[in-house]
């Protein structure tokens, strides 16, 4: 498609602007693969390839969220079931956090962050299941980055009996068609796929770091932590997820084109997930009350003018996964350089705005804005 030549350029000259060394992009409507295109570097001196394998942070959310569904639609579990019935150990004033509350980000144990750490998954999920509430569960809504994630991750272990990377290896990944991707790489399979495994790059990410009692802006080089060996490995369900942008597309074509086949056996299990769960809540991270769906973004919490049935999510400062069921069309932009947040969320933007121009320029559906600038998920 002619107009989507210009989307690539667009982010052609992001890569120019030094925004990221390196990016992915796959385009898809109704099915039919329009864009699935590579640009800038891996590393110095290599080029990217679109079947590199990169980092999507916080874009494997949906992937967990859908699990949890699957386990709901199937009757193993309940939205409302306290986290405290599956997580031993759980405490700390977080008694009545429930797994609704969890994908909605309503827990109350955002700071129980343990993704940098390295530790094994017993000892991180202890570490959260200890860690006092931040507030009481259901008050009001805080981003988990990772902690609720990975309690997500245990539910689902402890409920079906299988460890959360096999779960979505065999439940989600491989009916989808995603054949290259992982959620943890082992040491092996880090050796064997070599190069493919594309280094994630610093380009100017800051997070708010507390000082002297105020907040301050500090780099966050994740290329120190983020590209070792035993992080490439750590199982992280709200985080770690790696594989090319195709691989993420093809995850949003399996919700889009078969809701009730391949990924869910009931149609209404879509609706479910891509329904608006929490709305006129202040997020004290963000501080907006934007929308939210269980486990995903919706229209109204992504930057870009997108479907007002649109949902997916945005990974830090870095990627976006995204599908629009009214316009059949599916978007995953992944890039390899994590640059400030502002800048990010123009980076997002435009490419959003642009795909969406390019490929439904006639809408069929109302489009939204964004109620906030929601730039570090």
């Amino acid at each position: 498609m002619a107009g989507l030549d210009d989307v690539v350029a667009l982010v052609e000259r992001q890569w120019a602007q030094g925004l990221h060394p390196g990016a992915q992009l796959y385009v898809s409507l109704q099915g039919e693969v329009l864009c699935d295109v590579a640009v800038g570097e891996a590393r110095a001196g290599q080029a990217l390839r679109p079947d590199h394998l990169m980092l999507w942070y916080s874009s494997v959310k949906p992937l967990t969220a859908v699990a949890v569904v699957q386990l709901v639609e199937r009757g193993h579990l309940a939205l409302d079931d306290e986290i405290g019935r599956y997580v031993g150990g759980w405490g700390g004033g977080k008694e009545r956090a429930t797994v609704r509350h969890v994908l909605t980000h309503m827990g109350g144990f955002a700071r129980a962050e343990t993704f940098d750490d390295d530790l094994s998954w017993d000892e991180a999920v202890a570490r959260i299941a200890a860690h006092p509430a931040d507030h009481p569960p259901g008050t009001w809504a805080n981003y988990h980055p990772t902690s609720g994630w990975k309690i997500l991750g245990e539910v689902i272990q402890v409920v079906d009996g299988r460890p959360v990377e096999t779960y979505l290896r065999e439940e989600v990944m491989a009916p989808a068609g995603m054949a290259d991707s992982w959620l943890g790489v082992p040491l092996a399979d880090q050796e064997r796929l070599g190069e493919r495994l594309a280094p994630v790059h610093w380009s100017g990410h800051v997070v708010p770091v507390l000082e002297d009692g105020g907040l301050v802006m500090r780099p966050y080089h994740i290329e120190d932590i983020h590209d070792q060996p035993w992080h490439r490995a750590k199982v992280e369900p709200g985080g770690g997820g790696r594989g090319p942008a195709s691989d993420l597309g093809r995850f949003y074509e399996a919700l889009l084109l078969d809701g009730a086949g391949r990924l869910f056996r009931r149609p209404h299990s879509l609706d479910l997930l891509a329904a608006c769960h929490r709305r006129g809540v202040l997020d004290r991270i963000f501080l907006s009350s934007a929308p939210w769906g269980l486990g995903v973004q919706i229209a109204g919490s992504m930057s870009g003018t997108i479907g007002y049935r649109a949902f997916g999510h945005s990974g830090m400062a870095s990627s976006r996964g995204l599908c629009d069921p009214v316009e059949g069309l599916v978007m995953a932009f992944v890039c390899n350089g994590l640059c400030g947040p502002i800048e990010n969320e123009r980076r997002m933007t435009e490419v959003t705005n642009a795909v969406y121009a390019a490929v439904c320029p006639e809408p069929r559906g109302p489009r939204v804005a964004p109620e906030v600038s929601l730039s570090s998920t």
